[in-house]
């Protein structure tokens, strides 16, 4: 078979290009699980054959996703090289932002959601009855009842205990009803939001895949990381880390627009390049500077763990502008 012209998947048009990202993702799938042969990773990712997959997988800028003996043979050997680095660089104006502040009581708001519904756990009961998952909860009798628990069963709260002749006898202010949660494919939108919640404030997802799996295979447990961190080309594009950043970013009134590939500033280069800027304020060169911040233990220690600090390192540091305070004006 003649090679496809290469046409990269992000110059496909927008409903091919998801169309091509979801094959893509069920090859990878099918790659992770190791045990189906090419025909049936083809069959099963919509392709018509393995080699047009090896052929379209290719022309799409997938070549690393060809079994090793498509790969092409290396001319020559080579020592391994360290990976690129991505320093942040390069700058623009600073414009102001509202508060995050502004958001306090929202925030605080959200944080007592979660807090009761974690509260309020104990008193769950949860199955998976066909293709849904079954809630219900048990809620003192004289609460006020949400929308939807106007009917339940009477039920002995927790702690209780019968007496020697195996009676529980309640106070009306004692009495619990179990309650209706609901039942849907998806988990209930107060569990969905703590898992979310968890993730997105360093829980990994094999603690939650622990906890809450009644079997997490290692299949599963990849498809978890895949789906929350991302993987290297569309996987981290849908990942749910980085959609929560682009909505952040939306919010804030400064969508990522496609394409943008600004790194990220860490807390020990943005100090760094604050000091950069104090110095340069006292008329250090940039040989000068380099040389300084490799004898100063306080500054980018992470990054000298991997080598030395350069006058290039300076100079990208020097690009991001970044002054150290708001009235910050070199001498």
């Amino acid at each position: 078979m003649d090679s496809l012209p290469e046409q990269h998947i992000e110059d496909l048009p927008g409903a091919s290009r998801e169309a091509a990202y979801e094959k893509v993702r069920l090859v990878f799938l099918k790659r992770r699980k190791g045990t189906d042969s090419e025909d049936e990773v083809a069959r099963r990712a919509g392709f018509g054959s393995a080699d047009a997959m090896h052929q379209q997988l290719s022309a799409w800028g997938f070549a690393g996703l060809l079994p090793p003996q498509r790969a092409q043979p290396a001319l020559e050997s080579k020592p391994p090289e360290m990976a690129p680095e991505h320093k942040a660089r390069g700058s623009g104006p600073a414009t102001d932002l509202p508060p995050a502040a502004n958001a306090m009581s929202i925030f605080q708001g959200a944080i007592k959601e979660l807090s009761v519904f974690v509260e309020r756990l104990p008193s769950r009961k949860e199955h998976r009855q066909g293709e849904r998952y079954v809630v219900s909860y048990a809620k003192p009798l004289l609460e006020a009842p949400e929308p939807g628990e106007d009917y339940g069963y009477l039920e002995s709260p927790p702690d209780a205990e019968p007496d020697e002749h195996g009676t529980t006898s309640l106070t009306l202010d004692q009495a619990y009803r179990r309650v209706s949660g609901g039942a849907s494919r998806h988990p209930d939108d107060g569990l969905t939001a703590a898992i979310a919640a968890a993730l997105l404030t360093g829980t990994s997802t094999d603690q939650l895949l622990d906890a809450l799996h009644p079997e997490p295979t290692a299949e599963i447990r990849e498809q978890a990381r895949v789906r929350f961190e991302g993987d290297s080309g569309p996987m981290r594009r849908d990942s749910l880390k980085n959609k929560a950043r682009q909505i952040a970013a939306l919010i804030r009134g400064y969508p990522i627009e496609r394409g943008n590939r600004t790194n990220a500033a860490s807390k020990e280069w943005q100090s760094a390049a604050w000091v950069v800027q104090e110095r340069l304020g006292y008329k250090y060169s940039d040989d000068e500077i380099a040389r300084w911040l490799n004898e100063q233990d306080a500054y980018l220690p992470e990054f000298k763990k991997r080598r030395k600090i350069t006058v290039d390192d300076v100079r990208d540091l020097r690009s991001l502008d970044f002054k150290p305070y708001p009235d910050f004006k070199p001498y």
